[in-house]
Formats: C-alpha cells, structure tokens, sequence
C-alpha cells in the first residue's frame, strides 16, 4: 500500500458546501497495487467521491472509502506547535524552580537575621548597644531581600509571558484541530498497472464546513453617471483543510435544495378526532440522507504556476488560459465564477475576500429632497441589471466620487432587472426650507370656524456642472374627524401630471430638472379649518 502525497488544486465554494480537488503523481510496480489518498476531512460526503487517472497503461479496479483511527498526532503542523507547547511547558517548570530557590535563599536570610538578632540581644544585655553592627546587619537583610525579590518578581513576569504562549498556541490548534485519539477519512484505490510509467490520480470530494457569501462595492462617478459594481465573495471555511494557493470557483447553485419537483398529495378533510395520549415508548429520530450530486459536468481549471503541478493537470486535462477577470459560466440553473489568479484560504473559520467580477453599469440619477424632515439632498440611482448572472444578497459599500459615504445592501437582482441604491447626501446641491408665515384666515365676527393657513417655501439650488433630476417630497395633513377639513391651496391640483402627483396618503410629488446653478422655488400652502376654540392634535 503506497501513501500519495496529494495537494488541493482545485476548490468549488457553493452556499454550505465545497468541493475539493486532489491531485498526485506515483511510480509503480507492474501489477496490481493500492494507492492511498490519506488525512481527508471528517466532513467528507462519501457519495460524492470521484477518482481519475492518467499516464500510461492502467485500470482502475476499486475504490474504498475508510476511516482511521490514530493512536499519535498525524497532522505535522498540530504535532509542531504541541511540541513548542511542551517547550514552554519545560520553561515555566524551571521559572518554578527557581523561583523556589529565591525563596528558600530569602527564608534563610531571615533565619540568619533571626539567629544574630538574638544572639545580640544576649551579648547586650546591661551592655552598651553597638550602633555600627546594627547598621551593617540592617544593610545586610534589606539588600538581599531587594535583590531576591526582583528576581521573583522577574521570573514571574516571564511566567506570565509564557503563559500567554501557551494560550496562543492552544487556539491555533484548536483552530487546525487536535486528530490525537481520532479518526481520519482516507481513499483507497486499487490499480492494475502494465507500464513503467509515472501514473497521475485525481480525487474529488464534497466537504462540509465551507460556504461563501456576496459583498459589493458600488463606485458611483456622479460626472458620467456611472456606477461600477465590483462582486466580491467573502469565502469561510473551517473543513480541516488548509486551501493553499488552489484555483478557485465560486457556485451560485443552491446544491441543499432538491432539484427534483415536489409533487401534490391528495388534500383531504374531515372532522378533527383527537389522538390518543402518546406512549412512553421512543421512537428513534431518522435522518434522510442527502442526495448524491453530481459533479461530472463540470470543467476543472489547471495549475500554471510550479512547472511540475502543470505536468500533473496536462496529463489529466489541459489546463484553462488566465484571463483579467474571473471566466463567467451560466448554467441552467447557475452560474460559475472562476477565479483567474490562484489564492490560499486558510481553516480558520474567517471571511476572506476573493474578487469575483467588475462591471460597469448605467444609472439614472435623481436627488430626493425632504423639506420637512432634512435640508439635504439625497442621491439615488436608478440601476438595471444588464450582466448575464444575478447579483445575490449580500452586503454593498457604496462610494461616491471616490468616497465612501454608506453601507447598503442589495436583494435578489435578476438579469435586466431594476434596482435602486441610495448614494447618501450630496452637498452639492442646497436646500433651504421655511415657514414664511402662518396666520388665521378671515372668517367673519359671527363664525363658528377657525380656518387656519400655512405657507412653506422650499428653494432648491444646483450648485452641480452637470443637469440633475429632482424629486421634492412633502405632505398635506388627513383629516380624521368630519368637521376637520384640510384644503391644498398651492400648488394647484386637478390631477396627477409628470411634474405632480398626490398619492391616498396626501402625499405631494414634484419632478423636474435643473440646469447647473439654476433654482427652482416651490410655494407650498395649505389651510386647515376646525371649530373655533377646539384643540387640533398634530398640527
């Protein structure tokens, strides 16, 4: 049995799942032989194991899927940093050791002092105290004990550094994972082989423990009014597995949904019948398994930067051309994004941001005002959707001329499907927005009405080079009692045009365009008429 010493070359990330590609080179003896591809992850799905080969005159009679169990650390990097924990170990035992023997030489210093002193308390009894050998004694004591105590205190804090070692360590193989007393996943392949030539196997498996999810960065140029979309996979992976410079894809392909349709059952009814008390008895919990996927139709990229991985993927499949941005695949059902330049994402349960796609789309730009609740003016673009693939949920960044001014989010995008993202405050254009008066309309001596009027004036300057769309936003009061009335006074409404609509919620619209430095100022006047005296709530 010959152990192959495989590397990942190709990685496929899908929503909760990846799949590997392994690949090895070997020389055999003519005959039958058993090749072992060792150490795989324990979250391998055993039906979708695949296995090829190539170079020379062989067949390939089996394939076994087995686990192991290991008495001793089998993954070296793991047994490495168990082996500097050990060290460290050693080092804070000796740091104990001599901190006892600081200890010890300070208990007998005082020993020391205890046994003078009272030795020189007998020799001065109704003797005359000698000053200078008290001095010397005292000098003595607090010299050594200074001198013991900065050395305990120094140990300790060198304890406390290699304590933190310590804690470092353990996460990182926590993180790689302890396989002492474990069991690992291997592939044994059972090869005839008639040739003295070198043979190449590939092994290609599912892995659970991986997923990826979309980031955008929307750069928005208000000059030209461009929006670049830069589609970004932020890729997570704890499957055991170290993913060193392999060439990536990424799946839009939902593999955790059945792609077989559901079918109706009959929809009975009747009248309800209660069951009976449940039994004692358990009744054990079964699990589907999951569908076996396949995995055939898809092409597998080459390696291109050590020369000899390139021989190994010739003799399996040529290798893919690099292009300038990742190779776009639409499937059916999918699409597949293959990442030109090869990366390394390690097993440590982190987001990676791996580069998928630019594209440079066209808006249609408006600023959106609110008088009422902000003098600002708020971009927003209008974006369709004219790629070939969908834009996922996920998260956006959004910057405008080169600078960033918001977090978003985008939903479901389509193909040819609209979609609006909010490009935050613009100060480029001004806003000013008051109240120029508000006084009671005549209604004569007599009257039993109170008729109340409010005039608002909302001046709006484009202080941009270029012609911009506008959208003013304001709102009329809804009477909630029938001796309430509210009257739009100005603008002038009959019904909706291009320039103005009211909605059922007296909500007002305005449209329109405005040249560079122009203004546009709009009066804004409404009256509310109650009976006289009474207390109006929300005005």
């Amino acid at each position: 049995m010959e152990i192959l010493k495989s590397i990942i070359s190709n990685v496929t990330v899908y929503s909760d799942r990846a799949q590997i590609t392994r690949i090895a080179k070997i020389s055999l003896p003519e005959g039958e032989n058993t090749v072992v591809f060792s150490d795989l992850p324990k979250k391998i799905d055993q039906n979708s194991i695949q296995v090829k080969g190539g170079g020379g005159n062989a067949v390939l009679n089996d394939i076994k899927f087995k686990e192991v169990f290991h008495h001793e650390i089998q993954n070296e990097a793991v047994a490495e940093l168990f082996k500097k924990m050990i060290d460290i170990q050693k080092e804070i035992e000796l740091i104990d050791e001599n901190i006892n023997l600081e200890v010890k030489e300070l208990d007998f210093v005082e020993k020391i002092i205890a046994k003078s002193t009272h030795v020189a308390e007998k020799e001065t009894i109704n003797e005359e105290l000698n000053p200078e050998k008290w001095i010397k004694m005292v000098d003595f004591y607090r010299q050594k004990n200074e001198n013991i105590s900065k050395k305990i205190r120094e140990y300790k804090y060198q304890k406390v550094e290699l304590s933190e070692k310590i804690k470092v360590l353990q996460k990182e193989i926590s993180s790689l994972g302890n396989d002492k007393n474990k069991t690992t996943n291997q592939v044994e392949i059972v090869v005839t082989n008639n040739t003295k030539e070198e043979l190449v196997f590939s092994l290609t498996y599912i892995v659970y423990g991986a997923y990826w999810s979309p980031l955008y960065d929307l750069r928005v140029s208000s000059e030209n009014q461009k929006v670049s979309i830069e589609y970004k996979a932020q890729v997570t992976q704890n499957t055991g597995e170290i993913w060193e410079n392999v060439k990536l894809a990424i799946s839009t392909a939902q593999v955790n949904v059945s792609g077989t349709m559901p079918e109706l059952s009959p929809w009975r009814v009747g009248f309800y019948i209660p069951l009976p008390a449940p039994s004692a008895e358990v009744t054990p919990k079964m699990f589907s398994k999951g569908a076996k996927m396949k995995m055939d139709n898809r092409k597998e990229g080459g390696i291109v930067e050590k020369e000899e991985e390139v021989m190994l993927r010739d003799i399996i499949d040529e290798a893919p051309m690099k292009k300038p941005k990742a190779e776009v695949k639409t499937g059916a059902t999918s699409v597949l994004f293959e990442i030109p330049n090869k990366v390394t994402i390690l097993n440590d349960n982190q987001p990676h941001k791996v580069n998928i796609i630019i594209e440079e789309l066209s808006a249609d730009f408006t600023y959106a005002i609110v008088p009422k609740l902000s003098q600002y003016a708020y971009l927003k673009a209008k974006i369709k959707n004219t790629t070939e693939y969908p834009f996922l949920p996920g998260e956006s960044n959004i910057f405008l001329d080169g600078s960033f001014v918001a977090n978003s989010s985008l939903k479901l995008i389509a193909p040819t499907e609209e979609f609006e993202a909010s490009l935050g405050v613009d100060e480029g254009v001004k806003v000013e927005h008051k109240l120029v008066k508000r006084y009671e309309k005549n209604t004569g001596l007599i009257s039993k009405k109170s008729n109340i009027v409010f005039e608002y004036q909302t001046v709006i300057t484009n202080n941009k080079k270029h012609k911009h769309k506008f959208v003013n936003y304001n709102q009329i009061p809804i009477s909630q009692h029938s001796d309430i009335k509210v009257e739009l006074i100005t603008p002038e409404y009959k019904e909706d045009t291009d320039f103005l609509k009211i909605d059922n919620e007296k909500k007002i619209t305005w449209k329109f365009e405005l040249e560079p430095t122009a203004k546009k100022t709009i009066d804004f006047i409404f009256s509310i008429e109650s009976p006289r005296d009474s207390n109006l709530d929300g005005v």
